[in-house]
């Protein structure tokens, strides 16, 4: 075993020996001449310069951002500042919440009203074109827009688009749907049923079409209140015929009893503890019910002042714009065209009109235009848009 070590260590110094040599002699080459190499100096680490990110240019999609099912919609609240979204748990918190500024249901969109961020918006009516000369949409035009046919028109939206006129931007109100049931005269002071004016409910799972064909007062409040009720139960295709219900308010509001509640299952009056599906708030002074329906915190209803509807179809019913009692007054649904159109080539589907919309906060004007109501499973309820603030720059140069 020495012996070997002995080897091993003259086998290295010779070759260290030859490594010198070959080095003074140019590495094995003709020349002479004597070199030195010159010590390596170490490279000394680096940290890589931090990557910044792409920062978001004009026309950018956003989304898609789900608002839950029919049967279990959610809010999305969204910051167009921060171009983010707001968490918020409850419609209440978002009521205090000065944060977001436009938010997402379903087909539904809402504006924040709150004092201190009071949101207006105004539609810019680009794609008017999509409409014939009836207002009646044109199927072609829509189905044939998309995101990327519609970007020039987005981009070119600059600051001098923006109306000096005020008073065209438009903010939500808060209103009941179960309003004008009963008409006034100031000059008799006489209260009558508005029996022409019919409301539709969507309530357990069944619709039924009512009236008020008769009011008698009492005191300040309704002492008795004839209803017309047209029952579609979840297995009918149509309503019932109509039928009676009375409702002698006088009666029942008294002692501590607050409201007068109505199930429509069975057309009659029930209590608080049963399932019902509209309400009448007792008045003041106890005489009746005061001028007030209210529906049960799971139904919705619509207006159906023109005597429109012989049946609800189920797989249609979120279109027709149903709302919960006290609700926002869209302003999205009040500009001269809804900012979608359902069903054009016979199906359930929504497209969007991809007209521009200008939402002004306290601070900034933003453009907005809806691009999707879907994700790419074709799942409705998922909202992509774009959202930029306005600037007097177009297109390009608005990203630089």
């Amino acid at each position: 075993m020495r012996l070997n070590k002995d080897l091993n260590q003259k086998f290295k110094l010779t070759s260290l020996a030859l490594c010198v040599l070959l080095t003074a002699c140019g590495g094995g080459g003709s020349s002479s001449e004597e070199t030195t190499s010159e010590p390596t100096t170490p490279t000394t680490p680096t940290t890589p310069e931090p990557t910044t990110p792409t920062a978001p240019t004009q026309g950018d999609i956003i989304g898609p951002h789900s608002t839950g099912s029919t049967s279990e919609p959610v809010l999305v609240y969204y910051d167009l500042d921060a171009k983010a979204v707001v968490e918020l748990a409850t419609e209440e918190e978002a009521a205090a919440n000065t944060v977001w500024d436009i938010a997402f249901k379903r087909t539904n969109i809402y504006l924040n009203q709150n004092s201190d961020n009071t949101i207006t918006a105004y539609a810019m009516g680009n794609n008017s074109d999509f409409f014939d000369a009836n207002g009646d949409p044109i199927a072609a035009s829509f189905i044939a827009a998309n995101a990327d046919t519609e970007l020039d028109d987005y981009l070119a939206v600059k600051t001098s688009d923006i109306p000096t006129d005020e008073t065209l931007f438009i903010a939500d109100v808060t209103a009941n749907i179960i309003a004008g049931f009963y008409d006034y005269n100031s000059t008799t002071h006489v209260v009558s049923a508005a029996d022409t004016k019919y409301f539709i409910t969507d309530s357990d799972g069944a619709f039924t079409k009512f009236r008020a064909t008769s009011i008698t007062t009492a005191g300040r409040g309704i002492g008795q209140i004839t209803l017309q009720t047209a029952y579609q139960g979840s297995s009918d295709v149509a309503f019932a015929p109509e039928q009676a219900l009375v409702i002698d308010a006088a009666l029942t509001c008294s002692g501590d009893v607050t409201a007068v509640y109505v199930d429509f299952d069975s057309n009659q009056e029930v209590t608080e503890a049963d399932a019902w599906d509209i309400s009448l708030p007792c008045a003041e002074d106890k005489t009746g019910a005061s001028f007030e329906i209210k529906l049960a915190d799971d139904a919705t209803a619509l207006q159906d002042f023109e005597n429109s509807y012989d049946a609800i179809d189920p797989a249609s019913a979120e279109f027709l714009g149903f709302k919960s009692s006290s609700y926002s007054e869209n302003t999205f649904k009040s500009f001269t065209h809804n900012w979608y159109q359902y069903a054009l080539n016979g199906g359930h589907l929504l497209w969007s009109q991809f007209d521009i919309y200008l939402i002004k906060t306290p601070t900034a004007t933003h453009k907005l235009q809806i691009t999707s109501y879907y994700d790419e499973s074709v799942t409705s309820g998922n909202y992509s848009f774009r959202a930029d603030e306005v600037t007097e720059l177009v297109g390009e140069a608005a990203n630089e």
